[in-house]
């Protein structure tokens, strides 16, 4: 790791997530849009802890930053869509080169947004309210070096109300199970390198892999079928999916049992799952 990136990873939030904002302006790639990404997951789960309250100026930026997130997010999901398509050699030449003409639109139609907010005139009035946010004594808080102790327990406490309010597992909710469990992993993250906190981590973490896996198999086997019907590459995206969704069932039945069983027992309950694979929410 050189010496740069390691002042990157072990900066602040916030210095993190403005390092990531000027890479995008440099340069409108999947890898800095990934950066960008997991920088505000990061930065959000601090700003959650350290500033409960924003006022109206910073507001503004977090609404901007949304903006951001959805065209980066768009621009990763084109790129990494037109790999996972590269990688199936068994559908005919013809019917992958009409699917990737329609991610090569969608990666064109998501740069040009994303070149758009990076212009914006109100972007530099953004960063500059969320350099105040990090202003001393909280520009100097990095997680390996000044941990916010009771991080990981606000994390798990709030993992295992989620978990004994959530709906029955489905397809239209793993998503979502998936969102929530980067927030938690994120603040917990905060605390410093301990082993509950590691412990906890790598739990999300591994439902956010495979889940991760599935929903892009879901979206690309839902463009296949707008642009192609029921064809062959379709029909392996299908089982590449469904697949994909029975592993992120096993991840959360997994990290739920270790996880939850870490302080406090939570109160058990059935899954619920439902094997209907086609169908998503979003969120």
């Amino acid at each position: 790791m050189t010496a740069q990136k390691r002042h990157i990873d072990e900066g602040s939030p916030v210095e993190r997530l403005l390092v990531s904002i000027d890479g995008l302006r440099k340069r409108h790639n999947s890898k800095n849009a990934h950066f960008f990404r997991t920088s505000l997951r990061r930065f959000q789960a601090w700003e959650e802890v350290i500033h409960p309250k924003l006022d109206s100026d910073k507001k503004n930026a977090m609404k901007f930053l949304a903006k951001l997130r959805k065209a980066t997010g768009k621009l990763r999901d084109s790129e990494v869509h037109l790999d996972l398509l590269d990688g199936i050699n068994e559908a005919s030449a013809k019917e992958k080169k009409r699917v990737e003409k329609a991610l090569k639109v969608r990666r064109r139609a998501a740069r040009k947004k994303l070149e758009s907010l990076l212009s914006d005139a109100d972007l530099k009035a953004h960063m500059s309210h969320l350099r105040l946010m990090g202003e001393p004594p909280l520009a100097s808080h990095q997680a390996s070096e000044n941990p916010l102790p009771a991080a990981d327990r606000l994390a798990l406490d709030e993992y295992r109300s989620f978990v004994e309010s959530r709906a029955p597992l489905s397809p239209e909710n793993v998503h979502s199970y998936r969102l929530a469990c980067k927030g938690f992993r994120y603040k917990a993250e905060l605390a410093g390198d301990t082993p509950q906190a590691r412990a906890l981590i790598d739990g999300w973490k591994s439902v956010q892999d495979v889940s991760g896996d599935w929903h892009d198999y879901l979206t690309l086997s839902e463009l296949t079928e707008e642009v192609c019907g029921d064809c062959t590459l379709h029909s392996l995206l299908v089982g590449m999916r469904d697949k994909k969704y029975d592993e992120s069932v096993a991840a959360v039945e997994r990290a739920e049992r270790q996880l939850l069983t870490t302080g406090q027992a939570a109160k058990k309950r059935p899954a619920g799952v439902r094997k209907n694979h086609r169908r998503s929410s979003v969120a």
